[in-house]
């Protein structure tokens, strides 16, 4: 909980982008970061105001500051990076009736829902900043769930649960994305990513049966291999990618679903062989116009729609011990940019968190 004197701070510290990167130069980008002093946002009506604990790093971070995804998902200038908060909400707008000051929140502040054209208000993104303002509909209460796990959660878990169940999320096409169901086979490619364990918690919770792929790296501990890190997830079988090609291993298995976390071509193009006829191919990172649904395989592609409803099922999971945040590590605020150039390395094993404030 919160003092009341701490919803009167009239400033806050933010990490702000003023371009893309030249070039579609990340790296640039991020070393452009400055860490600013702002006037603290007011709540519209419908909106609350969270003072943020904690924050966490998800690839579509960096991957916006290239500008090679401005025409899905423009940003306008200059903005506070990042999408997961975990805090307190401090101040209510109008209309809102279900949260209050002092409530224990977590929230995915939207890709689609803040890099738009307008943008809102407050502007694209807005983690990684002292206090951040969304719509009242898009927190789920944080329940029993430790405020720097809890981070972790929003952005990847739901765009895990859409990827197999669908629930609010659509493919751009407009289509369903998975229909998961108990009995059913999943294979998930990039198990160990986030995503990856989230589909695996996921999956065996809705009695599926899960293949994924991994590799004999070791994770932050420095001692578990991936591969034995997605096992203990409850993974029914795991492919080390490096020494077997996972579409000879499952071939003719007939699974019912890829997830697919990595984007590439060649995975698409031998899903046909480990997916029955017409099974679904669900990607978060392929996003090459040639990719299409054929006869075979039913490709579908999508970027997250953030849902409080749907967070607050998946906090209720993870109360109940049934889904488990993968944290890799976490950070100062005034780490921010070392975080980003540390997930674009991809050498993380789980979520990167950062420590806002108390």
């Amino acid at each position: 909980q919160l003092p009341p004197q701490a919803a009167m701070a009239a400033t806050m510290k933010a990490w702000r982008l003023a371009k893309y990167g030249e070039g579609g130069d990340v790296g640039a980008a991020i070393k452009s970061l400055s860490c600013e002093t702002l006037p603290v946002p007011a709540p519209a009506a419908g909106q609350v105001r969270v003072k943020v604990q904690y924050a966490a790093v998800n690839p579509i971070d960096w991957k916006l500051m290239s500008g090679g995804l401005d025409g899905v998902c423009p940003c306008s200038f200059p903005y506070t990076p990042g999408f997961d908060i975990s805090g307190v909400v401090d101040a209510v707008g109008d209309d809102v009736s279900d949260l209050a000051a002092g409530d224990a929140v977590v929230a995915d502040l939207g890709l689609v829902e803040t890099c738009c054209n307008p943008p809102p208000a407050a502007g694209c993104g807005g983690a990684f900043a002292e206090f951040a303002v969304l719509p009242a509909g898009l927190c789920a209460k944080r329940g029993g769930m430790a405020a720097d796990a809890a981070a972790g959660l929003p952005l990847a878990g739901l765009t895990t649960y859409q990827a197999l169940f669908t629930g609010e999320g659509s493919s751009f096409a407009g289509e369903r994305l998975g229909d998961l169901k108990a009995g059913q086979k999943l294979l998930i490619l990039g198990g160990s990513s986030a995503t990856g364990a989230f589909a695996v918690q996921l999956a065996k919770n809705a009695r599926a049966t899960v293949a994924a792929t991994a590799s004999e790296n070791l994770m932050p501990d420095g001692t578990t291999k991936k591969i034995d890190f997605v096992k203990s997830l409850g993974a029914d079988q795991v492919i080390d990618y490096k020494s077997a090609d996972w579409a000879e291993v499952l071939a003719g298995q007939e699974y019912d679903l890829i997830f697919d976390t990595v984007g590439l071509d060649e995975d698409l193009a031998k899903a046909n062989k480990v997916l029955k006829k017409g099974g679904d191919f669900v990607s978060i990172a392929n996003f090459n116009p040639e990719s299409k649904s054929t006869d075979e395989v039913r490709f579908a592609v999508f970027l997250i729609k953030s849902t409080g409803a749907e967070l607050s099922k998946l906090v209720q999971l993870a109360d109940e011990g049934k889904l488990q945040v993968p944290v890799d590590s976490t950070v100062a605020f005034e780490d921010v940019p070392a975080a980003l150039e540390k997930n674009m390395s991809f050498r993380s094993g789980g979520k990167i968190v950062v420590k806002v404030s108390a």
